[in-house]
């Protein structure tokens, strides 16, 4: 398969990479900024299940200070009316004189009165961020394609820093929640990028290591602690903000891809990168005007959407990955924000379900490169499947030790699906040649951000119809089971770089 993935320009890429360290010293560095760079929109993601999370609260008619414990101590006076969470078909504050929020936790529920008849908002508002990485995965992938890897990755981090700001300003949860699209935004034009770029530096047996390695979970839980120290959804957004700042500086460190200077046939700028790469890998041998000579200048295609469907193998990956993505979305998102109606500390509960997901990626890594990303696929989705069809059955019946077993199960599919982000992410990017691969992750990413809008949305009409979130769940998990058997295996396989047709080899 080497030998047919040779270009004009002489040795491939994945020879190149071979030959200057492998998996070496610098992309070892690059990995690890990068990973450290995505803590800012794992915050970003993160911060909304707690805020929009609406703490316990009563609503007091009468002379009474507002406040929360005052309400608890004096809900048996004769003078005063205390209400616990009831609407009671009044239309959110008119009718009721005072509404006191748990002051342990301070939401945007809490802050803007964001309950009964308007209850939905806090959900929406999750989705109206979902709904910009969607645009930004739409975008960047175009734009990365076109322009290059870099552009849109440094667009991300000047878009995040500049929203949290404005978020933490916000006066009206309107805009807020105008914020929140173009955190979003940002956060998709990251999420884009960052995997096929870091993948464009490295060989095969080390793509499950760059694209699995457990960085989400790890800020997830680091977040679960600092959310639990400040209390206050102004301060995540300052906290995020604030954080962004030093990530711009990685400018200098952070180079372009040089597979897609070669994909664009630009030898000479992936040459100085190259160079670089061997220099800092100290493989100073090395000599790049050997393997990277151009036999004559060929126009540079651009390339659209449209090519994704440029020949029937083509064809048959997206619309299956594009399942597998769905899932993704609806399961993660859906699990997440179901995180808020579990029992229990909502801390502790987002620390738990983030750091299930340590282990779980780890094994991952090794399925993928013992048995390949297909399996490995096929594992998770079983697990997604058995763990959230048993939660909605558990939530219809009435059982004993219904929290628990509810909880349990929980975390049984929010592993497997978190598990399986790692082997669909790597199929995609290898299935997919290196001038259409940001299109092609973008535009599956489109599909997984559908499946996020819609998580959250299902958690809110899980209050109203039980067990409905997991159901869905368990069923979208097992037409991935189905749908990934029909995919190609990608480990061991080499990048390609230009589109084949259907009579010449794909992985």
């Amino acid at each position: 398969m080497k030998e047919e993935m040779k270009e004009n320009n002489g040795m491939n890429p994945d020879q190149i990479i071979e030959n200057i360290g492998g998996c070496g010293r610098y992309q070892i560095r690059m990995s690890v900024i990068v990973h450290l760079i995505k803590t800012i929109v794992c915050f970003g993601f993160s911060n909304l299940i707690i805020s929009t999370k609406t703490p316990s609260w009563y609503c007091i008619e009468g002379n009474v200070t507002n406040s929360f414990i005052s309400c608890t101590n004096l809900v048996n006076k004769s003078d005063l009316t205390c209400r616990k969470e009831e609407c009671n078909g009044w239309m959110n504050k008119t009718k009721c004189e005072n509404i006191v929020f748990d002051s342990d936790l301070k939401t945007l529920s809490s802050e803007f009165n964001l309950i009964c008849d308007i209850d939905y908002i806090p959900s929406t508002i999750s989705s109206i961020q979902i709904t910009g990485v969607l645009v930004g995965n739409v975008i960047s992938g175009q734009l990365a394609d076109l322009f290059g890897r870099k552009p849109p990755f440094f667009a991300s981090i000047l878009i995040i820093l500049v929203t949290h700001v404005t978020g933490y300003f916000s006066t009206t949860w309107q805009m807020f929640a105008v914020s929140t699209f173009f955190a979003g935004l940002g956060g998709g034009f990251f999420l884009t990028t960052q995997y096929c770029l870091l993948s464009e530096f490295t060989v095969a047996k080390w793509r499950a290591w760059v694209v699995g390695f457990p960085s989400w979970p790890i800020e997830g839980c680091l977040f679960a602690l600092c959310a639990w120290l400040l209390h206050d959804w102004r301060n995540f957004q300052l906290l995020t903000a604030v954080m962004a700042v030093p990530c711009l500086f990685t400018w200098w460190i952070i180079p372009e891809s040089f597979r897609w200077y070669i994909a664009h046939d630009k030898p000479e700028k992936a040459k100085v990168i190259i160079n670089n790469i061997a220099k800092y890998n100290r493989q100073h041998e090395f000599n790049s005007d050997e393997v990277l000579q151009k036999e004559g200048k060929t126009e540079d295609k651009k390339y659209t959407f449209l090519h994704l469907f440029k020949s029937g193998f083509l064809v048959r990956v997206t619309m299956l990955l594009m399942l597998n993505w769905l899932a993704l979305g609806v399961v993660s998102y859906g699990i997440a924000f179901g995180i808020q109606t579990l029992s229990g500390n909502i801390y502790l509960n987002l620390f738990l379900f983030s750091i299930t997901g340590i282990p779980t990626k780890g094994i991952a890594i090794w399925l993928q490169n013992k048995f390949g990303r297909r399996v490995s696929a096929l594992i998770c989705f079983i697990v997604v499947a058995v763990g959230g069809l048993t939660v909605g059955v558990v939530q219809t019946l009435d059982l004993p030790n219904k929290d628990e077993l509810t909880n349990i199960f929980a975390l049984i599919a929010n592993a497997g699906i978190s598990t399986a982000w790692g082997p669909v992410q790597t199929m995609t990017i290898e299935l997919y040649p290196t001038v259409v691969r940001n299109i092609g992750f973008g535009t599956l990413s489109l599909a997984g951000r559908i499946g996020a809008i819609v998580g959250p949305q299902l958690v809110y009409l899980n209050t109203y119809f039980r067990g409905l979130l997991f159901y869905v769940c368990g069923g979208i998990a097992v037409l991935c089971v189905i749908g990934t058997i029909f995919l190609p295996e990608t480990k061991d396989s080499d990048l390609n770089d230009k589109i084949k047709t259907d009579t010449q080899t794909t992985p």
